[in-house]
């Protein structure tokens, strides 16, 4: 067997209720307790720290831990610039200047009071990136709709004009849809004719459809057409009564009588026949 792991021993009060008695005792006069003199309340520290703030702003007390950050000094040149006025705020739109001209006549400036000073060492042919990016794309856009206006010029001289990259997306989309249309009427026309197991076709199978021009007496006939056994019994029947048919109900029980012994005597005249087919049909 292991050791047996001591527990930990409860040191403090043992009643929770004895305690919250004692802590509210010790905090009786400290809670919801009104000021000894009214007129005497004290300032809170935040309060102190703010005025204190304020008297250090005005009698220029600044902390003595505070650092100052030196600055390299400037060249003459660029000293005495800096030391008046900014001269690009003093710029003004000149009469007759337009608004693209006078914010590069700005760049320029900004560029002369910002750039290197010895210009010497860096010369301008060397620089990379254009000054005017905005008159690349005015010039890429005249280029663009010159060549759209000599396209529109060939093709009313009676030639066709060249397709654009839409219209050959459009003609490629189109040609796969019919591809595709295609494909699928001819899987539609294929006709797959399942066969069992053990199945022999000595012919081609015969079409049972009747189609709406043929004569109504091809092919099988439909209900109520048919030459049954009992056709020319049930013709007799219906001429020799040239009145209209009624419901059994509504004919008298004489009526009734010889129409029940006519049904029971067409009964036994088609069980005859049947049994005569049956019989000759053993032999």
């Amino acid at each position: 067997m292991g050791r047996k792991i001591p527990a930990k021993k409860h040191r403090g009060v043992k009643d929770p209720l004895q305690q919250q008695a004692k802590r509210l005792q010790s905090l009786k006069g400290k809670i919801n307790a009104p000021p000894k003199d009214p007129d005497e309340q004290p300032v809170p520290r935040s309060l102190m720290r703010l005025f204190g703030l304020q008297d250090a702003k005005t009698n220029d007390n600044k902390p003595a831990n505070k650092k100052k950050h030196k600055r390299p000094a400037l060249n003459d040149s660029r000293q005495s610039n800096t030391q008046g006025k900014n001269p690009i705020s003093q710029m003004k739109k000149l009469p007759g200047e337009s608004g693209r001209s006078f914010s590069l006549r700005i760049n320029s400036a900004v560029k002369a009071l910002h750039g290197s000073i010895d210009q010497d060492d860096y010369p301008v042919e060397m620089e990379t990136e254009p000054d005017d990016i905005q008159g690349d794309r005015m010039e890429a856009q005249r280029r663009r709709r010159e060549r759209k206006r000599a396209r529109a010029g060939a093709a009313g001289d009676g030639e066709p004009p060249a397709p654009t990259r839409a219209q050959r997306l459009a003609l490629k989309k189109q040609a796969k849809k019919q591809r595709e249309t295609e494909a699928l009427q001819e899987k539609r026309e294929v006709v797959y004719e399942r066969v069992g197991f053990g199945e022999v076709a000595h012919a081609p199978p015969a079409l049972s459809f009747k189609h709406r021009k043929a004569p109504k007496d091809a092919g099988a006939p439909r209900p109520g057409r048919r030459d049954l056994l009992l056709s020319k019994l049930l013709d007799k029947s219906s001429s020799s009564s040239g009145a209209p048919a009624r419901h059994k109900r509504a004919l008298p029980a004489a009526e009734r009588m010889r129409l029940e012994r006519a049904r029971q005597d067409a009964v036994d005249a088609y069980r005859k026949i049947k049994a005569q087919q049956t019989k000759n049909r053993t032999q």
